[in-house]
C-alpha cells in the first residue's frame, strides 16, 4: 500500500492534494471548534477509533464538542495513496494536553499516527474511517517553579505506547480504550495496514 510513487498525472496530483487538504482541515476544525465545518468532512457511515472514543464520525464530533480540555494536534508528515474513488492517508501527529495534577500544571505530548480511509462520492472526498496508531508519550511540568512533586503515575499499569495519555484521561474522569494499534502491538498495526491495503485495491 505505502509504496513510492514514480509517476503522478494531473488527476492523481489533484486527488492527492484534495485528500491531504481534507485531513488537514478536519484536524484544524477539531482544534478550532469548527463543528459545522467538521461535520462536512465525514461520511454518513464513518467510524472513528481513537484513545478516548469508538463510534460513528457524527458521534465523534458531538463528543469532541462536549470535551472540556483543550488538546490541539500538530500534524507533521502525511502520506496519501489514492486508487479511483478510494484513498488511504496517514499523518504523523503529536497531541498536546495541559492538566493540573496534585496542585501543579503538567504538559502531556502524545505521539501518534492517524490512519484514514476516505471515499469520493458525487465528486467530493469524505472521511470513512479514522484510527489512531500510538507510539509514545511524555509528561513534564509546565513551569519551572519550585520542585515538582512526583506524580502518582505508574507507567507499568498502562500500555507503553500511550501510558501518560490514559493516565491523564483517568485523572480527568474520562473513559479510554487500551486495545488500539500501537508500536507495542505491531501485529495490530500490520493487520490494519493489510486491511486498508486490501480495501484500497478493491476500488
Amino acid at each position: 500500500m505505502f509504496k513510492r510513487l514514480y509517476d503522478v498525472d494531473d488527476r492523481l496530483q489533484k486527488d492527492l492534494f484534495l485528500v491531504k487538504e481534507l485531513v488537514t482541515f478536519e484536524r484544524f476544525c477539531r482544534d478550532q471548534s469548527l463543528w459545522t465545518e467538521m461535520k462536512k468532512c465525514f461520511h454518513p457511515e464513518s467510524a472513528v477509533c481513537i484513545s478516548w472514543y469508538k463510534g460513528s464520525g457524527q458521534g465523534f464530533i458531538e463528543a469532541s464538542e462536549k470535551m472540556k480540555s483543550f488538546a490541539p494536534h500538530k500534524i507533521n508528515h502525511m502520506v496519501v495513496r489514492c486508487n479511483g474513488d478510494r484513498a488511504v492517508a496517514e499523518c504523523i501527529t503529536s497531541i498536546q494536553m495541559r492538566q493540573k495534577l496534585q496542585g501543579q500544571w503538567y504538559d502531556l505530548t502524545s505521539y501518534a499516527r492517524l490512519h484514514y480511509r476516505l471515499v469520493r462520492e458525487r465528486g467530493c472526498w469524505l472521511i470513512l474511517s479514522l484510527t489512531g496508531i500510538y507510539e509514545k508519550d511524555t509528561v513534564e511540568p509546565a513551569y519551572c517553579i519550585g520542585t515538582p512533586q512526583p506524580l502518582d503515575f505508574d507507567p507499568e499499569g498502562y500500555r507503553p505506547s500511550y501510558a501518560a495519555l490514559c493516565y491523564f484521561f483517568e485523572k480527568s474522569g474520562m473513559a479510554f480504550y487500551d486495545d488500539l494499534p500501537g508500536i507495542d502491538r505491531p501485529e495490530m498495526v500490520n493487520a490494519l495496514y493489510e486491511s486498508s491495503g486490501k480495501w484500497l485495491s478493491e476500488a
